[in-house]
């Protein structure tokens, strides 16, 4: 077959082969993060914590001092005042050990306490970033963690890259996967809302049109030819 037709050829498989997910619902992303902070977030030492105890009865606690900065200790456990000893709150939900120290409180020390706890840090996890980027591979997780932030973290976006369609892969509690997609290019021009990450969430930076076509070039037409055609290949630089 002659070379410009098997290009045209190669082309049109290509963008045939081509699917795109639907663009992501911004507000049930950031519902399932809040819904995961509070309820499937399973703490761990070195988790940082934010405890605000009220006492409505009494006034009692509604000063700055009424927030605690706590770090779960590497035995899992919490100290905090007023309290006769620690709460073992690793492996438990941020709700979960809401409920303890409301618990604890209550039975020794307010009547009628109201409790906040807030993960304002998360112990050493990960999200990883792969594809087009400069430095490929895990990134810390830190509550609020964008996929903006992420990219940035991995020393940005290669030239190669496709803006308008980055993926993230999200890994489900019943092992089930789910991927969504981001238009890179309406979260920095346009004001979009940007991705907001949770632990283990994959992002894929997949190569543009132009790039796989060039790859498509030189992997069937260029190495397969006796002679050398020259110059570099499509979406390549030397």
């Amino acid at each position: 077959m002659p070379i410009r037709p098997l290009v045209a050829a190669l082309l049109g498989l290509f963008l045939c082969a081509c699917s795109s997910a639907p663009p992501f619902d911004a507000k049930a992303v950031a519902t399932e993060w809040a819904a995961y902070m509070q309820r499937d977030y399973v703490l761990r030492s070195g988790d940082r914590l934010a405890v605000r105890v009220d006492n409505l009865s009494s006034g009692e606690g509604t000063s700055a001092d009424a927030v605690q900065e706590v770090i779960v200790s590497p035995t899992g456990s919490v100290d905090l005042r007023r309290l006769p000893g620690p709460l073992q709150v690793s492996g438990k939900s941020v709700g979960a050990a809401r409920t303890l120290i409301y618990e604890a409180y209550k039975n020794g020390v307010f009547n009628d306490p109201i409790v906040s706890v807030t993960l304002t840090e998360a112990s050493v996890q990960s999200v990883y970033v792969c594809g087009e980027v400069f430095r490929a591979g895990p990134v810390p997780f830190t509550p609020g963690l964008t996929m903006t932030q992420a990219i940035a973290a991995a020393g940005s976006f290669n030239y190669t890259v496709k803006h308008s369609d980055i993926r993230i892969l999200r890994i489900n509690a019943d092992g089930t996967q789910r991927t969504f997609r981001v238009n890179m290019d309406k979260v920095l021009l346009d004001q979009s809302p940007d991705f907001l990450l949770l632990p283990g969430d994959v992002i894929y930076a997949q190569t543009s049109t132009i790039a796989d076509l060039g790859n498509l070039v030189d992997l069937y037409i260029r190495r397969l030819l006796p002679f050398s055609l020259g110059g570099p290949a499509l979406g390549t630089v030397d």
